[in-house]
């Protein structure tokens, strides 16, 4: 290798350095606040309205993860275009080391949902307490790159998780609330972190 190769080598080796290092702030307040909105009224059609909006079975994993799907594909959208403004010539490294983090948790959910939807449907019960513990380990697993207090809501979505878990066990079923209220107050929390993190990085 040529001087020239490795200085580029080390160059690039920096960057990508730096960007582990950098917190990512591409994630806008308003628009996870949204998704927190979206959950509790995706609870409150489930309980108004059962038939249409699918509170069982499996109007219930199809109702949630449309949701799931809407809501991050508003939050993934801001989050690119966010990033660009606020990180420059880094956000493609930002925005690549982030999808890195998420895609392993994303891939474990689908992949343990459609096991079970497929082979045990009557099992459905245990998802919405399975998804709020993944959401938790990627909360957790995010802490060096997000606020440091992102380790609360993941630690609410961690107890609901397990108290969700318990709750649907016992009933054998899974309710829309067992869902709105971890989400909708957990996602809600996010955003709070997320609005006072960007206020103390204008101050700097």
């Amino acid at each position: 290798m040529g001087d020239l190769e490795h200085a580029l080598s080390q160059v690039e080796f920096i960057r990508h350095r730096f960007a582990a290092s950098t917190r990512f702030r591409g994630f806008a307040p308003q628009t996870v606040a949204l998704t927190a909105i979206l959950a509790i009224a995706l609870a409150s059609a489930q309980t108004v309205w059962p038939a249409a909006f699918g509170a069982q079975g499996f109007g219930f994993v199809e109702a949630w993860i449309l949701a799931a799907v809407v809501a991050t594909s508003l939050v993934g959208v801001e989050a690119m275009a966010r990033s660009r403004r606020l990180h420059g010539g880094m956000a493609d490294l930002m925005m690549a080391g982030t999808l890195r983090l998420l895609f392993p948790f994303g891939a474990v959910g689908l992949v343990i949902t459609l096991v079970i939807v497929k082979t045990t449907p009557e099992t459905i019960w245990i998802l919405p307490g399975l998804w709020q513990l993944l959401v938790a380990l990627i909360g957790f697993s995010a802490a060096n790159t997000l606020p440091r207090t992102i380790i609360w809501p993941s630690a609410w979505f961690f107890l609901c998780g397990t108290v969700v878990l318990l709750l649907a066990g016992r009933a054998g079923v899974a309710t829309p609330w067992m869902m709105g209220i971890p989400f909708g107050i957990g996602q809600a929390l996010v955003a709070v972190i997320l609005y006072h993190a960007g206020k103390s990085d204008a101050r700097h």
